[in-house]
């Protein structure tokens, strides 16, 4: 061995080799950042950005081997890679549908494709964290640029509003995480889930449970699940829809997987402590989403309150906590990603013209004047509805069946229940759609990518729904995974 060799091992170089897909990444943002300063050709950033984010995602189907790097802060899994692959994928798709919204909307600003991208970045770090540490660094880098993006819309002042109450929401989950994270070191003496895990036995003291207990309202903050939604549904409506369309669906199924492996890695012991806490999160954000949902006349409004609910419904699955709760977990938050993206894919491709205001006044008879794009939006509120063959009635099914198989009963029960109250304002948005006559006379001019986008999410819901076999094992496989990394590290 040679001497450059010996001082190689002796430092313990982190193996970059499984951090192409981070590096691809961070240099997409850096370089569309630099391109920002010296052009204002539009086609081009985004062309940089999707050409870049493509390679990222290219580059994780190339990885074989898992490994923990950067010093025990990154773990390269299976379970990252797959939600590194997905929300790389519904990233490119949402910068897709970026440039001509703001072109119509005549708002654009460079500052939206890198601010996207590093906050894809900040995701793929949560997601990849085995240690407190790592997993506040990507929190933060996700929460900060998304900050940013929602009060983008320099000429709205709801825009501005949005974003000020999604800062100081955030900033507060933010505190609450931080605290959490003192306590759990206090008791622990050490940020790595591992030996978390070893050092929390199954009757933790009141430290501990304080810990765990604010870590819990910290996450469920960035969820958006009930009591801490506030900032969700002002932030969702004020910002420009493409980036509403990317924080309810990339950015959230992000925050889920943090979730999931945060507690199954570092607190497997105490599942009665941290289960009960989120079923009841759960249950409250599927009864106040879903009833407020009702009032509503605004659809891209009313959709924020629907993923309110539909946080309670992944979130649901924590209840019971064990591989089959975690698969339900898992496989609804990849799914809805089809539905969150193409439901607000959908406004944006309308909204981007002048005489639409995204009140359901707007939906009277559109499936005379756009059939397809009605039939589109039908598929989208029947899976978010849960309605055979759509996807989202396997995600739901999945969710119910364990909490069944847990006897968690009262909850299933009030899915079941929400689920139907539901009803009363996605079938809402279809009789307009096919039960009245048009009353916006105005021309829609929409894009062939917005087609493509919403078209493509729609079939996908359908196929996924009639054949969800191939979803459910990946989701079960990684459970496997996420369950076999238990005190391993």
């Amino acid at each position: 061995m040679t001497i450059v060799q010996q001082l190689v091992a002796g430092l313990g170089i982190p193996n970059f080799q499984v951090l192409i897909p981070e590096i691809i990444v961070l240099t997409t943002a850096i370089l569309v950042f630099i391109l920002e300063l010296f052009t204002k050709s539009r086609s081009l950033l985004t062309l940089v950005s999707v050409i870049g984010l493509s390679l990222g995602a290219l580059s994780i189907l190339t990885i074989s081997e898992g490994a923990i790097t950067l010093y025990g802060l990154y773990i390269v899994d299976s379970f990252s890679l797959a939600f590194k692959f997905f929300l790389i994928v519904f990233t490119i798709l949402a910068i897709m549908n970026l440039q001509p919204y703001v072109e119509a909307k005549k708002t654009y600003y460079g500052e939206y494709y890198y601010l996207i991208i590093f906050s894809l970045l900040g995701m793929m770090i949560m997601v990849s964290s085995p240690n407190l540490v790592s997993f506040y660094i990507g929190l933060e880098l996700m929460s900060v640029s998304t900050y940013i993006l929602v009060g983008l819309w320099r000429r709205d002042y709801k825009s501005k509003e949005g974003a000020f109450k999604y800062l100081i929401m955030g900033g507060a989950g933010t505190a609450i995480i931080s605290y959490a994270i003192a306590l759990i070191y206090g008791k622990t003496g050490s940020f790595d889930f591992a030996r978390v895990f070893n050092q929390i036995q199954d009757n933790p003291d009141l430290a501990t449970t304080a810990g765990i207990g604010l870590l819990i309202v910290g996450l469920a903050l960035k969820a958006s699940a009930v009591p801490f939604h506030f900032w969700t549904p002002d932030a969702y409506e004020s910002a420009p829809t493409p980036i509403t369309a990317f924080m309810a669906s990339v950015s959230k199924i992000a925050t889920y997987a943090v979730i999931l492996r945060v507690m199954v890695e570092a607190f497997p012991l105490v599942n009665s402590v941290w289960s009960y806490g989120w079923a009841v999160l759960a249950a409250v954000s599927m009864v106040v989403g879903n009833f407020v949902a009702l009032k509503q006349r605004n659809v891209k409004r009313m959709l924020a309150y629907s993923s309110i609910a539909h946080t309670g419904y992944i979130l649901a699955a924590l209840a019971s906590p064990n591989g089959m709760g975690f698969t339900a977990l898992i496989f609804y938050s990849l799914v809805y990603l089809f539905m969150a993206l193409g439901g607000f894919i959908f406004l944006s491709a309308f909204e981007k013209n002048g005489n639409w205001t995204n009140d359901l006044e707007d939906f009277k008879g559109l499936a005379k004047k756009h059939p397809i794009m009605a039939l589109y939006m039908l598929i989208y509120m029947f899976s978010m509805l849960g309605i055979p063959p759509t996807v989202g009635f396997m995600g739901k099914f999945g969710v119910f069946m364990a909490l069944i198989s847990s006897n968690v009963w009262w909850l299933a029960v009030v899915l079941v229940i929400t689920s139907i109250v539901s009803a009363g304002y996605y079938l809402r948005v279809v009789s307009y759609m096919y039960m009245y006559e048009p009353v916006n006379e105005g021309k829609f001019n929409l894009n062939p990518i917005e087609k493509f986008t919403v078209g493509f999410l729609a079939v996908m819901i359908l196929v996924i729904g009639i054949y969800p076999t191939v979803f459910w094992e990946i989701s079960n496989v990684l459970t496997s995974i996420l369950i076999m990394n238990i005190g391993m590290r």
